[in-house]
């Protein structure tokens, strides 16, 4: 059953067709609709009718400004209006929909039923976020009138690690003491603010927006993870954890907070022990690879075929640990925040071309048909080039790796929006479902029959994601256990 009373909902949609459809559906169950063809049109209605616009259903496919321009806009001004995003595939654009700021998606291929539930949520999650600001406003006067919450905030109080509890926009709602001790919260100048502004963390962030969104299908919510993130000088194990009502409709988030900072300095020291130890081990391993190519090839003198073969696997174990090794490095490097050594203007599609070339050997090997699509007059990127190239080396031959003989490998570079998005589309043996949440952890490899034979460090696609964020990006992932896998990294551009 629709929420009631009724809501305003805005509809935008150039469409005649499925704009008098929206229309239609809403009026029939009692809402009040507005609508505009144009994002100039819907600015106009907004200003003229402020506060009388509760939802907005807008299109991503708008001539002139786009509809992503419109979500820009509303936060900037920070617009209390929930949008629900419509779109003709749900696709990439969606997806930088929901980081803007949108709810969730809806197809334009719609059925009424599927358009009732993605609608019904939505209004739901309003309702439920007004109400919340109300209980928010009135939170410290009822604390001090009803003894039975007394109780309850003693209970919360109690608890030694910090608890912070958010709305669906990641307004801080609720916390407890030890949470207001460890990051100086007060009820004057946090509650009602986003967590961004009391606990500066753009990972913890994140997280949060993860949760809040974790009934939508375009942003899954994270299993079990409870990452080490680190605020000023401390460093906090952190659990964050959607807020469902009794229809299951996500109305916030809650986060737990362990100070591990001790034993963070002990991690450290372990840490610096494997660095030190890795460097020492990396001039000797390269000299030692270097010895057994030379005897490999014979240039020491004439092998019989037997001690060719005991050779050959001596000098891929010696890669191996040297890969290994580097791997090591390049990952206490994004520990220690130097993923990043020298940002400069990059000709990306320069890079990408010489390790497509690069690569391009190991993939004849397997009979892979390699493919390189790289979009004309892509512009600059401001990045280390360094970190760039490891991007490129990483997913590229992890897809080659993972596809069988004879498969296929696509790498594509374009511009999408305000973002350079570098996309690689294998032909592979894909991901199981119950990995795909876990594969940027590090040293985690996938345990199958298919990757038993397959050498790795599993550290690879961790230093991809410490990369990526270092450079302000993002990395997506669409996977079908023995049909392929697509990794699509986004690096935004600043014009």
């Amino acid at each position: 059953m629709l929420i009631k009373p009724s809501i305003n909902i805005l509809v935008v949609e150039n469409d005649i067709t499925i704009l008098q459809r929206c229309r239609e559906l809403l009026v029939n169950e009692g809402h009040r609709v507005r609508t505009a063809e144009s994002v100039e049109e819907a600015l106009d209605i907004i200003q003229k009718h402020s506060g009388n616009v509760d939802i907005i259903l807008l299109s991503l496919e708008l001539p002139g400004w786009g509809g992503l321009t419109l979500i820009n806009i509303l936060q900037k001004a920070k617009r209390e209006i929930l949008i629900m995003a419509m779109s003709a595939d749900c696709g990439e654009e969606a997806i930088e929909a929901m980081h803007a700021g949108a709810y969730d998606c809806i197809r334009k291929s719609f059925t009424t039923d599927r358009f009732w539930t993605k609608m019904n949520r939505a209004i739901e999650a309003f309702r439920l976020w007004r109400q919340l600001d109300i209980l928010t406003r009135q939170r410290q006067a009822a604390l001090t009138r009803i003894p039975h919450e007394e109780n309850l905030m003693a209970i919360f109080n109690s608890i030694t690690d910090g608890i912070v509890v958010t709305d669906w926009q990641t307004n801080i709602v609720l916390f407890n003491a030890k949470a207001a001790t460890l990051f100086g919260l007060t009820e004057e100048k946090t509650l009602g603010h986003p967590i961004s502004v009391s606990i500066k963390s753009d990972e913890l962030l994140s997280f949060v927006m993860r949760a809040v969104k974790s009934d939508s299908s375009l942003a899954p919510l994270m299993a079990g993870e409870e990452p080490v993130v680190k605020v000023e000088e401390k460093a906090f194990r952190v659990h964050v954890d959607a807020v469902k009502n009794d229809t299951g409709t996500v109305i916030g988030a809650v986060g737990l907070f362990h100070d591990v900072s001790s034993i963070s300095a002990m991690d450290k020291l372990r840490s610096d022990f494997l660095s030190m130890v890795s460097h020492e081990l990396k001039a000797p391993l390269s000299s030692l690879l270097m010895q057994v190519s030379v005897l490999h090839d014979g240039l020491a003198g004439e092998l019989n075929p037997k001690q060719k073969e005991l050779l050959g696997k001596a000098k891929e174990k010696t890669k191996g640990m040297i890969t290994l090794v580097n791997d090591i490095l390049d990952y206490r490097r994004i520990q220690d925040g130097k993923s990043v050594q020298k940002i400069e203007s990059l000709n990306l599609a320069e890079i990408l071309q010489r390790t497509v070339e690069l690569m391009r050997l190991s993939a004849e090997e397997k009979e892979i048909s390699m493919k390189c699509e790289i979009e004309e007059d892509l512009p600059s990127f401001s990045g280390d080039r360094g970190g760039m190239e490891a991007i490129f080396v990483n997913l590229i031959s992890n897809a080659i790796k993972y596809t069988p003989k004879g498969g296929s490998v696509n790498v594509i570079l374009y511009k999408a929006g305000k973002d350079i998005r570098f996309k690689v589309v294998d032909s592979g043996i894909g991901i199981p479902p119950e990995d795909i949440d876990r594969i940027f952890e590090k040293f985690y490899r996938i345990k199958t029959e298919q990757t038993q034979s397959i050498a790795g460090s599993g550290l690879g696609l961790s230093i991809v994601k410490g990369i990526v964020d270092a450079h302000r990006g993002s990395i997506h992932v669409e996977s079908e256990a023995g049909k392929g896998t697509t990794f699509i990294v986004s690096l935004p551009v600043e014009e």
